[in-house]
């Protein structure tokens, strides 16, 4: 690389952190401003809305806005990042707040032992013992003894707590830690927009295999056994994640585009092979065939029991081993297969407000 190149790559690194950085402050002060010039009736107090880039965190964000709108139209939205929040706006919070009020904790992948907003979860818990809290669809997996004693103490003495789990294993793991609060199953909220015809893709010049494949401490096969999976196959093969590299500041204009795009790169495919839970659902709202492979904890083995085998039992499959996902995928790329996915989780789950 020539040394232009290396000046404008380590200026264009330079230029975004500076304009993180200031979108960070800039986002500060208009959460705080949000808070104390909010006249509304009712609020809804949405926590932990995420920033990072991870289309699937992403896409629950834009699931549950539009959700909220449509059941609870005469509500102010207030979503809350927690890199946004102060110790200022936290306390205007906590002295605004009206009986009525909704709180709602962002859903996902946050009850984990090292996931930094878990200690924060906490102290909205803990904060809010006067006021019912719904924390959102979650895989939920901590094992740590002292993370496990601190989330029990803070969750179990909450009087209204209601806790979302998001597959079997993680309805199991909060029936034993959480017994006091109203624990609930649900599928994860993406699931919402399967079948929906704003955002359904019908592409008939499918070809090839795509490969949505994490590169993280969850993923279960190595990068050389991917690779030779996907040499096996006599067609193309193209490779891709869900986590994209998206400065902050873009996700706020940008996120219904990155959704689109995601789904319309999944329609050009004959079938997708992945290893993230959201890779599985955004295939299906893309009416796309997908073989779902192992991680390395229970949330993608047990989020694809939610897909009915009566209606996804021929484009919704689990592959054991990487053996079985090539059987698989060079069964499916032998047949015409035309994939026209119904709303069922919409109709089924999200059809009416869940407080």
């Amino acid at each position: 690389m020539c040394k232009i190149q290396k000046f404008a790559n380590f200026f264009r690194r330079k230029l975004n952190q500076y304009i993180n950085r200031i979108f960070l402050i800039w986002q500060k002060g208009r959460l705080y401003r949000d808070v104390v010039k909010n006249t509304s009736e009712n609020t809804i107090y949405y926590f932990c809305i995420p920033v990072h880039s991870n289309l699937g965190d992403q896409a629950q964000l834009f699931c549950w806005q539009r959700l909220f709108t449509e059941w609870y139209p005469t509500y102010k939205l207030i979503p809350i990042a927690c890199e946004f929040l102060t110790e200022e706006s936290f306390a205007e919070i906590r002295k605004r707040i009206k009986p009525g009020d909704k709180i709602f904790i962002h859903s996902g992948y946050l009850i984990f032992d090292p996931h930094p907003h878990l200690p924060f979860i906490r102290k909205i818990v803990d904060a809010f013992h006067d006021f019912p809290i719904v924390i959102l669809p979650q895989t939920i997996n901590i094992n740590d003894d002292k993370v496990v004693s601190l989330t029990q103490s803070s969750f179990n003495s909450h009087p209204n707590l209601t806790i979302i789990a998001r597959d079997k294993v993680s309805k199991d793991n909060a029936d034993r830690l959480f017994p006091n609060c109203n624990r609930r199953l649900m599928p994860d909220v993406v699931t919402s927009l399967i079948g929906n015809d704003q955002l359904t893709l019908s592409n008939r010049n499918r070809n090839g295999v795509l490969f949505c494949i994490r590169n993280d401490g969850e993923k279960f096969y190595s990068a050389e056994q991917i690779s030779e999976l996907r040499n096996r196959f006599k067609v193309r093969t193209d490779i891709c994640d869900t986590t994209i590299i998206k400065d902050m500041y873009s996700w706020t204009q940008k996120r219904e585009k990155y959704i689109r795009l995601i789904l319309n790169r999944f329609s050009k495919y004959k079938i997708i092979i992945t290893d993230r839970y959201h890779g599985t659902i955004f295939s299906q709202i893309a009416n796309t065939p997908v073989i779902v492979l192992s991680s390395t904890d229970h949330k993608l083995s047990s989020g694809v029991n939610w897909f009915p085998k009566e209606i996804f039992g021929n484009n919704v499959f689990f592959a054991e081993n990487l053996d079985k996902a090539y059987t698989i995928a060079s069964e499916i790329l032998g047949k015409d297969i035309r994939v026209s996915n119904p709303p069922y989780f919409k109709k089924s789950f999200y059809s009416v407000p869940l407080i």
